[in-house]
């Protein structure tokens, strides 16, 4: 997967869960599976405000992923899991844990510990009816910018943050918390809701990206 993918697939699990609530803050999501810590959600559910508990398997991805800065810690056992978690949840404030233990058995311990995640994720292949539904509601669709240096997409950011209306907390929270978890690279994009005029007014004006 290119960054550009996961940016992609990232935004979309970010509107996935503000398609279903736009408070996060506090609220615990669970994943599980091979892998599961790669695919964007654990900075979706950050960047939405959230905390948020991977279970993987793979230790190797969950290294690369954590070395990204796609997660923020990682440990080997439930209790340590739980234990980071509990404070920042307790202060509404967002974390993202990636737990490296085999799944089935972990899963069997989580159940019986009684843990009750606010919402147990299913990492979804293509946008849902919510998505979809959310999107059309706020009349927004994904639109892709190009930077050719990591010094040029910050400028982009910055632009492109001045040109979001100062009360819309979804679109400033994503340009402002992104490179925080995913971090540019050279000839990097932005990808960005937008609606039709918007994206009209920033194709005609002039969007400075640097060089």
């Amino acid at each position: 997967m290119t960054a550009t993918d996961l940016q992609r697939q990232t935004l979309r699990l970010y509107g996935e869960l503000l398609a279903r609530s736009e408070r996060w803050a506090g609220k615990l999501v669970f994943a599980s599976g091979e892998g599961a810590s790669a695919t964007g959600l654990p900075a979706a559910v950050s960047i939405a405000g959230g905390t948020s508990l991977i279970l993987d398997s793979d230790a190797a991805t969950v290294k690369v992923v954590f070395r990204s800065g796609g997660i923020d810690f990682v440990v080997n056992t439930l209790d340590e899991a739980l234990r980071v978690l509990k404070n920042e949840i307790r202060q509404h404030k967002p974390l993202s844990v990636a737990l490296i233990a085999d799944i089935e058995p972990t899963l069997a311990e989580i159940s019986e510990r009684g843990v009750q995640p606010d919402l147990r994720w299913e990492v979804f292949s293509s946008p849902t009816t919510e998505l979809t539904a959310w999107l059309e509601s706020q009349s927004w669709s994904a639109h892709e910018f190009t930077a050719p240096t990591t010094t040029a997409l910050r400028t982009l950011d910055t632009s492109l943050l001045e040109a979001m209306p100062p009360d819309d907390s979804i679109r400033r929270a994503w340009l402002q918390r992104i490179t925080h978890y995913q971090r540019p690279t050279a000839n990097s994009s932005r990808l960005l809701w937008l609606t039709p005029a918007e994206a009209a007014h920033l194709a005609t004006g002039k969007l400075e990206t640097g060089s």
